[in-house]
């Protein structure tokens, strides 16, 4: 069993952000007749620089934090997923839609094909994966059916952090694999899995090269490879060159990386730089083609810099203070409720989160194609409503709440100290506890806490992967402990359901069955905000970075 859920940030970073290449076939995400093929995309145009001549060129980026491991058996945090996305290929992809400025996003609702089309069962349990001929690895073995096989074995025994993405957060999810030939894969479900092509589409299902792996250690049960935490062994866009741990990697095009669409750069160089004002600076400087990671009110101060262009994009992320909804005073359901509207949403917004962001009320961010605006409207601020709840709710005041906030976090402290401010109105006396990364993890990781603030979202932008372990009964990964009885067994029957229509109104049945329960405050659905430098093109926005079609122009 698993120590964590694949939820987006695991250790809070200022941002979570990515670049997904445009491109691909046909898929569906929905659990509809997945098309036999397609063709591929185009990437999306440049948002800046003009007129010029693109041509493979340096590109380098700057990003908040570094990665803890390269392996797709063992990442987790949003960087290791940028790097190792880059460093190996999937059978599947995301598609991708109009996004600001003139750029694309990635689309969670169109799953297309990388390196192989796929069939499903009538049942849905089973997977036909059909890979496309004569792929091979750096080393000249060839990248088979045999190759997809062990790398997702090699995921289950290692039982690290990809394995929940792996089994789209299903234990036991796959029976069996077989491999009746060199480019066919034929996954055998448990159960029928609507959303597994986009589990195939993660990082962590990144297909490995065995004899790399055989020759540094091999695989061991439970344990990590301690080789691929700093080396490479796939086949992806990008070969691993020059790496140094926590300050940059330098990446190189793969010359036999033959799958749609091709790289755009010549080298690729991404710098782990964990000081929001040396991200602001060289932004601002134009020494860097895209910043990503920067604070909202670093973002905010480049508004009008013409060495950059700012692009936000809502991400699968949303601020949200928890709320341990089995104890006091917290098990008291009107009590929560009164809570939601001791908060002063807008203002936080537009203060805090400069603009950068979305109000809603509900179990799904609004990025989730499922999302319902008529059924996520944002609470409102109303005082007296929550002093009126309070005193329907039976708690007496003054009681003592104890808030968690983590070290570093501006954004989450800020937002801590007005809810401090708000529900003192209420008798509520919050004392706010700053600790450190781990201990922050650790203590709500361990429901030890009646309260956090914490920047929080899903790994896999699918909603019954999300609410398997953010709000179904009595799962460890359930940080407030929410529990809709009714709600874990139409989550199961939405999981399995094929018809989106079905789906849909499961989901809609979902999110007003946990409004109404009120157990935790969504404070706003966070945008992703970048900084792209003169030039740059190709820029595509996801939660899983990609690189392959970020380039720049020359004049």
């Amino acid at each position: 069993m698993w120590t964590r859920s694949a939820r987006l940030p695991l250790l809070l970073a200022p941002a979570c952000v990515a670049v997904l290449a445009a491109g691909c076939g046909g898929g569906s995400y929905n659990g509809s007749t997945t098309p036999s093929g397609g063709s591929s995309t185009q990437a999306a145009a440049g948002t800046s620089g003009g007129g010029g001549t693109a041509t493979a060129a340096n590109v380098t980026v700057n990003t908040s934090v570094a990665p803890s491991t390269l392996d797709p058996a063992s990442g987790c945090g949003t960087t290791d997923l940028a790097i190792i996305g880059n460093l190996y290929t999937r059978l599947t992809q995301y598609g991708t839609a109009p996004g600001p400025s003139g750029t694309k996003r990635f689309d969670p609702g169109n799953i297309q094909p990388y390196l192989a089309t796929w069939k499903t069962s009538a049942a849905g349990k089973t997977y036909t994966f059909t890979l496309k001929d004569g792929l091979k690895f750096p080393s000249g073995r060839p990248l088979d059916s045999a190759a997809v096989k062990y790398s997702i074995e090699r995921v289950e025994k290692i039982n690290g952090c990809g394995l929940f993405f792996v089994i789209d957060g299903i234990p036991g999810l796959i029976k069996s694999i077989a491999t009746p030939d060199a480019t066919t894969v034929v996954f055998h479900l448990s159960r029928a899995d609507a959303n597994f092509p986009q589990s195939m589409a993660q990082p962590a299902a990144g297909i490995v090269d065995k004899s790399v792996v055989d020759a540094h250690g091999g695989v061991e049960k439970n344990k990590p490879n301690q080789y691929l935490a700093s080396h490479d062994a796939g086949a992806g866009p990008f070969l691993l060159g020059d790496y140094e741990p926590n300050k940059s990697a330098v990446m190189t095009p793969n010359p036999d990386y033959s799958a749609t669409p091709a790289v755009a750069s010549k080298q690729l160089t991404v710098n782990f730089v964990n000081s929001d004002p040396t991200l602001l600076l060289q932004a601002r400087s134009g020494t860097v083609d895209l910043t990503i990671g920067l604070t909202k009110q670093s973002a905010n101060s480049l508004k009008g810099n013409n060495n950059v262009t700012l692009v936000a994009d809502t991400s699968p992320l949303s601020e949200q203070i928890g709320m341990l909804n089995t104890k006091p005073p917290f098990n008291n359901k009107t009590f929560r409720e009164a809570m939601t509207y001791a908060i002063p949403y807008q203002e936080i917004l537009d203060k805090v989160a400069f603009g950068y962001g979305k109000l809603f009320y509900g179990p799904l961010q609004p990025v989730f194609a499922e999302f319902d605006p008529t059924l996520s409207a944002p609470r409102t601020y109303d005082i007296a409503k929550a002093k009126q709840l309070v005193q329907q709710s039976g708690v007496k005041t003054p009681v003592k709440v104890t808030m968690v906030v983590q070290e570093g976090n501006t954004t989450d402290q800020q937002i801590g100290t007005i809810a401090q401010g708000e529900w003192k109105k209420l008798g509520v006396d919050v004392t706010v506890r700053t600790l450190s990364a781990s201990e922050y993890q650790d203590s709500v990781e361990g429901h030890k806490y009646q309260s956090y603030v914490r920047l929080d979202g899903p790994g896999v932008v699918d909603p019954g992967y999300y609410l398997a372990y953010d709000a179904v009964c009595k799962v460890p990964f359930n940080l407030t402990e929410a529990c809709v009885p009714s709600n874990d067994k139409l989550l199961d029957e939405a999981r399995v359901e094929a018809d989106s229509a079905k789906r849909k109104s499961d989901y809609d049945t979902i999110t007003k069955d946990w409004a109404a329960q009120s157990p935790k405050i969504q404070v706003y659905a966070d945008d992703t905000v970048v900084a792209l430098g003169k030039g740059v093109t190709g820029y595509v926005y996801s939660h899983e970075a990609d690189f392959r079609t970020l380039g720049k122009t020359t004049n």
